[in-house]
């Protein structure tokens, strides 16, 4: 098996969100996703981006993920996985 852990980029944001989402299915919150893979584009590659992602790329493919970000001091934030 062949993986690299690499910076995420602008177009992995689709596979990155279907992680998201299973995930969220995952814990048995489906509908709590209300992020859209546009969003993870606007809000993670711009002047000031409001996370970072790191991806598992495995064999060519988005395996895993890894977001960081900060909570603002009210805990109030976007995103919150």
């Amino acid at each position: 098996m062949d993986y690299v852990i690499r910076n995420a980029t602008r177009n992995d944001m689709p596979q990155v969100l279907h992680l998201i989402k299973e995930l969220a299915t995952f814990e048995k919150e489906p509908h709590a996703v209300e992020v859209t893979a546009d969003d993870l584009k606007h809000d993670g590659f711009g002047e000031h981006p409001a996370f970072h992602c790191f991806v598992a790329d495995v064999n060519s493919k988005i395996e895993g993920i890894a977001l960081i970000y900060n909570l603002t001091p009210l805990g109030k934030v976007k995103y919150c996985i």
